[in-house]
């Protein structure tokens, strides 16, 4: 698990930015399951940046979601005989029905079998996959959280989107909010995205958020997570440490992860 955090003073300053004054149950759930994901020696920036990205890539929800618009939209801009050939190419969609069935999933939006296929493969050599599950077999497993957790640490931190990865942007000295919108998408909303990082980042502060620190832990009340999609086949069961908690095995893997 992260290091311990005073929750009730981070939900405080979320609360006011970038949220509206108030968070709804699945919001405060979304980013608990987040920031219990995280690794204890996760820089702060980088936390804050990745948190960034999840009010507009999760229609501000804070939970794994799967992009809006329905079959028609969806093939249109991503399969092979929708508006956009060169891109449904792109994403590797070759086949009629694909460009639906590999639209964008998860707390950052996965999109295009060829993308899925690259998160199965890493995934699956991380442990956190078992040989026979596959993105591309069954796509909705990135709507589990521990998945989708995972795809936005470890994809953001890697590079899997665009090439852009976190270390390009933040580092000793230098934090660049604007530009690091160009890991997931371009430049699109990135003055946006950069405000509710900066957020993210003075929340986490006064949170007293240090990597690698114990902080005191202030309990928030409990809320309720809606449930999957189901039916999903069962995700892989580590086999060391016990998993008490999708949050403190993830931040176990992650740390691993992130160390190498």
């Amino acid at each position: 698990m992260a290091a311990s955090l005073d929750k009730a003073a981070f939900f405080a300053s979320v609360r006011l930015s970038p949220f509206p004054g108030h968070l709804t149950p699945g919001q405060v759930s979304g980013m608990e399951a987040i920031l219990d994901a995280c690794p204890p020696d996760y820089p702060t920036d980088f936390l804050a940046a990745v948190l960034g990205t999840c009010p507009i890539e999760t229609a501000w929800t804070m939970l794994p979601i799967k992009e809006m618009g329905g079959t028609a939209y969806l093939t249109r801009m991503y399969d092979i005989t929708g508006a956009r050939p060169a891109k449904a190419r792109e994403l590797g969609n070759l086949l009629p029905g694909e460009g639906a069935k590999f639209a964008g999933r998860g707390l950052v939006q996965l999109t295009g079998k060829s993308n899925y296929a690259k998160a199965t493969a890493r995934l699956r050599a991380l442990g956190y996959l078992l040989p026979s599950q596959s993105l591309v077999d069954t796509p909705d497993l990135a709507m589990h959280p521990d998945i989708a957790a995972a795809i936005a640490f470890i994809g953001q931190k890697e590079g899997w989107f665009t090439g852009k990865k976190l270390s390009d942007y933040f580092g000793p000295g230098r934090a660049d909010w604007v530009n690091a919108r160009r890991i997931i998408n371009g430049t699109d909303r990135a003055a946006e995205i950069a405000g509710h990082a900066r957020a993210f980042q003075v929340a986490l502060k006064k949170a007293g958020h240090q990597p690698g620190a114990a902080v005191q832990r202030v309990p928030t009340p409990p809320v309720d997570i809606k449930p999957l999609p189901a039916p999903l086949p069962p995700l892989a069961s580590p086999t060391s440490p016990a998993r008490t908690s999708w949050g403190n095995w993830l931040a176990t893997k992650l740390t691993g992860i992130w160390s190498s």
